[in-house]
């Protein structure tokens, strides 16, 4: 029978574990309520920020994960939470982690000997974890999508209740995450519908004006052309065939382009690669502006490989040299030169088209192949255009998951560029 020392010593061991139970309870429930009123409160990315914040809170875990599945056994990282800070733009593979589990079984503890559990995994190693608990997260359709979890350099204390707290913040986490698609795609759909408008407009003002402009002067040409040669007055009649024969290349010019655009805006130009040997490609058009580069007393040169090969779509291909040519020609005044040029490397071949022109201002550069921004400006030899060449080339270089842009210096030049990625 015990004594009644012992029975109060009892009785105050009892008190002291109920009283730290009870502070666990309340500590508990204050970190509860702070993540409930964060999932409430919060949207976007302060929501995601927030809540890896009180989770590491309440778990006492150095680090926390919000990720989502992109591909079949990739997580792309909404935030990670480590040692206090927030780290943004990170991804990791699933095999040989707890995520995988976690995103097979839907929920997964381990509350010590991580390190040894997972020995391949880097980011355990690295982290030198020693706990974790995660809860997968699932779409409207019930697959599983994305990863919540917490990692701890020492053993998990976790509490009776973590299972249903981690999936509830997990659903909520979820609807978060697919409530910024949605806000995506409308952002998209809106931006998307913005450049229709934009295309639309451009196109308009194109036949509106542009191509408007080029056939009053080819009928107010010919028809001085005509009375002239009904009067026997053949004085000025070869500047004015002249005048018509340059009207004309540019309107063929212009209609070409507007033919492609239309093509590629409405879905009407199909993407086919073939293997084309560049040369032959870049020899025909500098052929066909031979003339036109004579009068202006301006040479092209070609420095492309004979054997040069690409995969590409010769329509297109021909279309952006075409464009990147006359506009050099254009914008380079007599006595200038231009020179097409070519080089490869293991990944992409790399074309670019240098003139000794008028060049670029700087605050223009970035406009050029922005249909919102963009504009034409009149060359050396009063040539028009209407910048809708450029964004073709930007289109179609993008088609070809390429890259284009353009260096210049006001009075001395520019450069344009593009890449044709290999296969």
């Amino acid at each position: 029978m015990k004594t009644e020392k012992e029975i109060i010593k009892t009785l105050q061991n009892q008190i002291t574990i109920f009283e730290k139970e009870k502070k666990a309870f309340k500590d508990n429930e204050k970190i509860f309520q702070a993540l409930v009123e964060t999932a409430v409160g919060d949207i976007g990315q302060d929501f995601f920020n927030n809540i890896v914040i009180k989770l590491s809170e309440w778990l006492n875990a150095e680090c926390i994960i919000i990720g989502q599945l992109v591909e079949e056994n990739k997580v792309e990282g909404f935030p990670m939470y480590l040692d206090g800070e927030i780290i943004h733009g990170f991804s990791y593979y699933l095999k040989n982690t707890p995520c995988d589990f976690t995103s097979k079984k839907g929920y997964c503890v381990y509350e010590d000997n991580l390190k040894q559990l997972f020995p391949e995994s880097k980011d355990v190693q690295d982290l030198q974890a020693l706990g974790y608990v995660g809860t997968a997260l699932y779409n409207k359709s019930g697959e599983p999508n994305g990863i919540l979890c917490a990692m701890s350099r020492h053993k998990l204390q976790l509490p009776p209740q973590a299972e249903a707290i981690m999936k509830i913040i997990g659903a909520r986490v979820t609807s978060e995450i697919e409530r910024k698609k949605a806000q995506k795609a409308l952002e998209m759909s809106e931006m998307k519908l913005k450049n229709s408008n934009i295309s639309k407009d451009k196109f308009f003002s194109i036949i509106a004006h542009d191509l408007k402009a080029p056939f009053n002067s080819l009928l107010g040409f010919s028809e001085m052309l005509v009375e002239k040669i009904q009067s026997n007055d053949f004085e000025n009649i070869n500047e004015y065939a002249r005048l018509i024969h340059k009207v004309t290349n540019q309107t063929y010019a212009l209609l070409n382009n507007l033919l492609d655009w239309s093509l590629s805006q409405t879905g009407g130009m199909k993407f086919n690669p073939e293997k084309i040997n560049f040369n032959e490609i870049s020899n025909e058009f500098i052929e066909y502006l031979k003339n036109i580069a004579q009068n202006k007393k301006v040479v092209i040169n070609s420095n492309i490989d004979d054997n040069l090969e690409l995969i590409a779509d010769r329509n297109m291909l021909t279309s952006i040299i075409r464009n990147l040519v006359s506009n050099a020609l254009k914008y380079t005044p007599s006595g200038g030169e231009i020179t097409l040029s070519a080089s490869s490397d293991l990944k992409e071949t790399r074309i670019s088209v240098l003139d000794t022109g008028i060049g670029i201002k700087t605050e223009d550069l970035e406009k050029l192949f922005k249909i919102e921004e963009s504009k034409s400006t009149i060359g050396t030899d009063n040539e028009k255009g209407t910048g809708l060449g450029l964004l073709l080339c930007y289109d179609f270089v993008e088609k070809h998951n390429g890259k284009i842009w353009a260096e210049s210096e006001v009075g001395k030049g520019s450069l344009f560029s593009f890449t044709i990625p290999h296969g």
